[in-house]
């Protein structure tokens, strides 16, 4: 598989990168709410609602793309980069928390809008490289902008830091603006293609890996926002969670290195049940108080969900060349990621810890469902072209 044209290679890159600076917010937000307590004093127990509003507004940003698609103008797209750049210019100077909710939910609405149009066009090329580098791309970013933000903020001032933030827009329009001039019309246009396996519409099999990939996504999101409340519950120290979160980040961007291969090597079905296994890890680490258990459950999680995230998604968008499907599938991430913290956050409040685990294992189980199902579908569309192409010709 290749691509045909240099020009094709670079668009792929840009759009790649545009992705990974679009969903960037969510692997650096534990950093980013510290400096936005810093610098306004935002009250600690309203990060939920800082977090909320951001999400929310991106899967909003992803219905928009997945509603109106290839009408949308070129232009929607880099003037959703000047939203979300002012949007972070203003976070520095605003303290008020009402407003805040507010900036915070035009800028995930703004990055919702740029990562389904930029992921849907890449994943048109190569789906699991695509998912596979935009991935590896926002970890290895993540990484970077939670280790610079807090020396700026210890250098200067952590309003300078939160204004040091608003470069991740920036480029992000520079990204749009370069990918505009590449393209015509709407910008919607096909990149040019790598393989041509996908088929023209999806079929039952692309809906169920779809929604495989939104449940295990939805899975991740239940587990990882209430890992860090259950490790400090279980009196886990600052230094040991952070470092957790460090080192889970560096194995998931090895995962995500790993898994942009278009080789298949371990079937999708078995990755789902060793990631669902992974996924629930934490939930049997924490209760032990062994550091070194929740150090391995934290590593273990990172690199499950990555493997089956990718894997899922990838899957899904090679089964169809159709544009509005490849929206469909961005959205499963925007969609899970708001979904997952809430239906914790309903399950915990009402059932407590046990409600948590119940919610997370009856997600797990059915994506894993859904995984066995798309093989099922598959082998028997299989069979069917088989039989078509036996069967003697009419004369």
């Amino acid at each position: 598989m290749r691509i045909t044209r240099g020009s094709g290679l670079f668009r792929y890159g840009v759009g790649i990168l545009t992705a990974a600076l679009a969903c960037l917010q969510p692997g650096i937000d534990p950093v980013f709410l510290t400096l936005l307590s810093a610098a306004h004093g935002v009250h600690p127990a309203d990060h939920g609602w800082i977090v909320g509003a951001t999400q929310s507004g991106m899967a909003l940003g992803s219905v928009i793309v997945l509603r109106f698609g290839s009408r949308l103008p070129s232009v929607a797209f880099p003037l959703s980069a000047v939203a979300a750049l002012l949007a972070s210019i203003a976070t520095v100077r605003v303290e008020a928390t009402a407003l805040l909710l507010v900036l915070r939910g035009c800028y995930g609405l703004a990055m919702g809008v740029i990562y389904t149009h930029a992921m849907s066009r890449a994943a048109l090329s190569r789906p699991h490289g695509a998912y596979g580098a935009v991935f590896l791309i926002q970890l290895l970013l993540s990484t970077l902008v939670a280790l610079l933000l807090p020396r700026i903020a210890a250098a200067g001032s952590p309003a300078l830091a939160l204004a040091t933030h608003s470069l991740v827009p920036l480029a992000a329009l520079l990204m749009t603006l370069v990918s505009g001039r590449l393209g015509r019309g709407t910008g919607a246009a096909p990149l040019p293609t790598l393989d041509q396996h996908g088929k023209d519409r999806p079929d039952a099999a692309a809906w169920a890996l779809a929604t495989a990939s939104l449940l295990f996504i939805c899975t991740t999101m239940m587990v990882w926002s209430f890992t860090g409340a259950l490790a400090s519950a279980a009196h886990f120290s600052g230094a040991t969670i952070g470092s957790a979160v460090a080192v889970g980040s560096i194995a998931g961007a090895a995962t995500a290195l790993f898994v942009m291969r278009e080789k298949i090597i371990v079937p999708l079905p078995l990755t789902g049940l060793l990631a669902g296994l992974s996924l629930l890890s934490p939930m049997v680490a924490i209760p032990t108080g062994a550091a070194p258990l929740f150090l391995l459950s934290i590593i273990l999680l990172n690199i499950g969900s990555t493997a089956i995230i990718i894997r899922c998604s990838g899957a899904a968008a090679a089964r169809s060349r159709d544009p509005q499907f490849q929206r469909v599938v961005a959205f499963t991430h925007s969609g899970g990621m708001i979904l997952g913290p809430v239906t914790g956050s309903l399950l915990t409040h009402s059932f407590g810890a046990a409600g948590l685990e119940g919610g997370a294992m009856l997600a797990l189980a059915a994506g894993c469902g859904a995984l066995l199902l798309a093989a099922a579908l598959r082998k028997r569309a299989i069979g069917a072209q088989n039989r078509a192409e036996e069967a003697p010709a009419i004369p």
